[in-house]
């Protein structure tokens, strides 16, 4: 599947901030996509980009579309203060609100620092690149506190977020194009049904390669993706969170 985004309606145009948001399409589907431009200020949120990741977060509530959050920021602006905050907050609660009801992943493309990294945890589905770090206090406040010195990709880079702490679904270098191939197997919302394809596989067809994966012994093991990949249409199977809890 290839990637495609066409812009078509852009939100807070005016705004301006690190935050861009709109209605596009990616890989054939409508979504809200929301992107933190990290050559403008670093990515740095402010109270006005937390009111677009908003914004966005709603429209994709009344559209009943996918939110995809491409994330690469350096955290909330500083120069703000309890206002950034306050920003990333109102984006926390708006993303919140679309649990259960469309699809939110997010796609992180570089470092999602403080509330950013929290952000992350309110995503569905999130897809990290290999130089990804994601953590809510950098490696210099943990040596400040406990001593312990770490680099960023060992407090939160992609290795530490797919086999300790669960939170990268899918490791890929193409984040964004990762995205759009988990979305083409989810509905639009939680209103319609999955996207079905055409299929050539008969639903009648054997799969004799099962008699050597099971073993005959109970107490056993096997590889369960050698079943599921024999029994999905055309071994079609993407596998979420490989590395954790193997």
């Amino acid at each position: 599947m290839t990637t495609e985004t066409r812009r078509a309606v852009q939100l807070r145009v005016r705004v301006g901030g690190s935050v861009v948001v709109g209605v596009q399409e990616l890989g054939g589907r409508s979504v809200v996509l929301a992107r933190s431009e990290p050559d403008r200020r670093r990515g740095a949120l402010g109270r006005h980009d937390g009111e677009s990741l908003a914004a966005g977060a709603e429209l994709a509530l009344r559209l009943r579309v996918p939110l995809v959050i491409e994330v690469s920021s350096s955290g909330a602006d500083i120069s703000e203060g309890v206002d950034a905050l306050h920003g990333w907050g109102t984006a926390a609660a708006a993303i919140a609100s679309c649990s259960g009801v469309v699809p939110v992943v997010a796609a992180v493309t570089g470092p999602a620092i403080s509330g950013p990294a929290l952000l992350l945890s309110l995503a569905d589905l999130a897809v990290m690149s290999p130089s990804a770090v994601a953590f809510v206090s950098g490696p210099s406040m943990v040596a400040e506190f406990t001593g312990v010195q770490v680099s960023p990709s060992e407090l939160g880079g992609v290795t530490v977020h797919s086999a300790s702490s669960g939170l990268c679904a899918i490791e890929s270098p193409e984040p964004l194009q990762a995205a759009s191939e988990l979305l083409a197997y989810l509905p639009q919302s939680a209103d319609d049904q999955p996207p079905f394809a055409p299929s050539s596989d008969s639903i009648d067809r054997s799969v004799p390669e099962l008699r050597d994966v099971v073993p005959t012994r109970a107490t056993a093991s096997y590889d369960v993706r050698a079943v599921a990949t024999a029994v999905a249409d055309h071994g079609d199977v993407c596998e979420l969170w490989p590395r954790w809890a193997p």
